[in-house]
């Protein structure tokens, strides 16, 4: 057997046996081979004290120490008798088989591999559960089953993959609380048969395919790009409102009006430079423009002010060259 094997073999065997036979017959085979070289040798010493260790042993052999977070279960001639809590018991030699089992909370990993859900998705589910053996039932643990660790891990898993089966591979992402609490009902309702108590039961890990989690990625991303759109319709919206109100204002103050196309156009120059702008008509006559004379001097001023502010532009960039060649 490897080393492996044998802890875990070790870690479920929580049942063990305290024997007190061997206690008794170590205790006599003391107490008689003191004596006898005791009295062999003439010692008195020899003699009293291979007495006194051999009494202690066997009286030993009576008593047994239960630890706080242990309960024994006597068996008496093969019958049971009694369970026994923490401290100090009396047992008879020979005829009572002692039982102790740990009443501590354990936890147990177990897991449903590559299942279908109920819309057929293949899942990995990775679960802990949580369990004790209730302290006034211990004797149930011990005798009404061959190993309740084994047989409580084969029900959870089986009843892992029942809940998994029958349920949307959405539910089985969203809904993990609902999920626990049904697959801890259902292991409940059979431990209790066995004297123990099931405390938690945790998904911890949803494994699902590689090819699935790209297209649930790609479906997220097209979720946020939808929402993205959605967000940029509604602030089209809200401009068009704005821009709807302005319009009310402008309709009651053509001067306003007219004073906001000329700040339009003086920017627009501005930033064009010397590159031709075609202006509408109907934005020259709303501004005073409508004769083709007044239409030439307007555009001959602005493209005397769009030259000056070129030519301060290149005597600023030379006086900076200037500057810098006296420096250096």
């Amino acid at each position: 057997m490897s080393q492996e094997a044998f802890v875990d073999n070790f870690g479920d065997r929580l049942v063990r046996q305290k024997g007190s036979g061997s206690h008794v017959i170590s205790g006599v085979l003391i107490l008689f081979m003191g004596i006898g070289a005791g009295l062999t040798i003439n010692n008195p010493l020899v003699t009293y004290g291979s007495l006194a260790l051999g009494l202690s042993i066997i009286i030993s052999s009576f008593l047994m120490i239960i630890k706080q977070y242990e309960r024994a279960v006597i068996l008496r001639l093969g019958k049971y008798n009694r369970q026994v809590g923490a401290g100090v018991q009396v047992r008879l030699p020979f005829a009572d088989n002692v039982l102790v089992v740990d009443i501590r909370e354990k936890v147990s990993e177990f897991k449903a591999e590559r299942m279908l859900t109920k819309d057929n998705v293949p899942v990995t589910i990775d679960a802990i559960l949580r369990y004790k053996i209730i302290e006034q039932r211990a004797k149930d643990a011990i005798l009404n089953v061959e190993n309740f660790n084994q047989m409580i891990r084969q029900v959870s898993q089986t009843t892992l993959r029942n809940n998994i089966g029958s349920a949307m591979f959405q539910e089985v992402l969203s809904k993990r609380e609902e999920i626990n609490e049904r697959i801890k009902t259902t292991i409940s309702s059979e431990a209790s048969n066995w004297g123990m108590e099931v405390t938690g039961v945790e998904i911890r890990q949803v494994i699902i395919p590689k090819e699935l989690e790209s297209a649930m990625s790609m479906q997220a991303q097209a979720e946020r790009e939808k929402s993205a759109r959605v967000i940029y319709g509604e602030s089209e919206v809200l401009v068009a409102q704005k821009f709807s109100e302005a319009a009310k204002v402008y309709a009651d103050n053509p001067v306003a009006y007219a004073l906001r196309q000329s700040n339009m156009l003086y920017e627009s120059i501005k930033v064009q430079g010397s590159t031709i702008v075609m202006v509408p008509t109907e934005s020259l006559n709303s501004m005073g423009f409508g004769n083709l004379g007044t239409t030439i001097a307007y555009l001959e001023a602005t493209k005397k002010t769009a030259a000056h502010l070129t030519s301060k532009d290149d005597r600023t960039k030379q006086n900076n060259v200037e500057s810098q060649k006296n420096s250096s």
